[in-house]
């Protein structure tokens, strides 16, 4: 157990910066944007990749159609992320 960091591979890296990042992103704009249309830019942006993936996915047959049904959930993985950031925001100015 003394490496336990050379165990994880790359994808799991990839999936757990890509939500930190998603989720600063998002806190940053509710606390930061006076417009709702700034705050929803990153959910309207990760809805129209997931559509966009999940019909490619559908359409495209082979491997590639699974790497974009991988690029899919991520994407609605991310929207999920939107949405804690959007709870965590709702919460912390309820108590303010």
């Amino acid at each position: 157990m003394e490496n336990w960091y050379l165990e994880i591979d790359f994808p799991t890296i990839v999936v757990f910066v890509s939500a930190i990042a998603t989720l600063i992103l998002q806190l940053l704009l509710c606390f930061k944007a006076k417009k709702i249309s700034i705050k929803l830019l990153p959910i309207a942006l990760l809805t129209v990749s997931t559509i966009v993936f999940s019909i490619c996915s559908a359409t495209i047959n082979g491997w590639d159609g699974l790497g974009h049904l991988f690029f899919a959930l991520l994407s609605f993985g991310l929207i999920l992320v939107c949405g804690l950031g959007w709870g965590v925001w709702a919460i912390i100015r309820k108590r303010n």
